[in-house]
């Protein structure tokens, strides 16, 4: 029972920097990609749109894989693994849930791996809901484009019949007062 203790004690120091390093990278993920919508980056391109989501994977990718280290870390620094790849890789197994179960920690730190497996299992949570925030927004501002374009093509179309029955106006007042001052000039 101490042994359950002492893993929950020791997997609370990887759960808190788990915790503040992705919050700095949702942080940096939330400006970049607010800063690029309210520039006007987003939401009018394909491409622009690709982008900005493909540098919101990146960054969360990158967010993952430090808690991942930051994890293997821990797993070194108590005897749960011989080298720091090996720690990585049992890591990234507990992270994701994947649990290949072809290395297993010793007994004492057998706790960690399903404890690493809740924070690695919340974190894609939370990547998953800023994702959807992001590419909901990029939806949102592309429709929003889309829309506007197909409402402003009856009023650009009624500015043109307009102008054109403006001109036409013109045309026939010139035309008749051309026509006065001809038959003025005939008296």
């Amino acid at each position: 029972m101490r042994n359950v203790f002492v893993a929950i004690a020791i997997a609370i120091v990887p759960v808190l920097g788990s915790l503040l390093s992705y919050g700095i990278a949702t942080a940096f993920i939330v400006q970049l990609a607010a800063g690029l919508i309210r520039s006007g980056y987003a939401g009018l391109s394909f491409w622009k749109n690709l982008t900005i989501v493909t540098v919101v994977m990146l960054a969360t990718a990158a967010a993952h894989l430090v808690q991942i280290a930051l994890w293997a870390v821990v797993l070194l620094l108590v005897g749960g693994a011989s080298s720091f790849d090996r720690a990585f890789y049992v890591s990234a197994q507990n992270y994701t849930a994947l649990g290949y179960g072809d290395i297993l920690l010793s007994e004492q730190w057998r706790l960690l791996g399903p404890l690493e497996a809740i924070n690695g299992l919340m974190s894609f949570g939370l990547s998953t809901a800023v994702m959807f925030a992001v590419m909901n927004r990029l939806i949102t501002d592309r429709l929003r484009f889309q829309l506007r374009h197909v409402q402003e093509a009856p009023r650009a179309q009624e500015t043109c019949r307009r102008t054109v029955n403006d001109r036409a106006s013109a045309e026939r007042r010139a035309h008749q007062c051309q026509a006065h001052s001809n038959r003025i000039d005939a008296t």
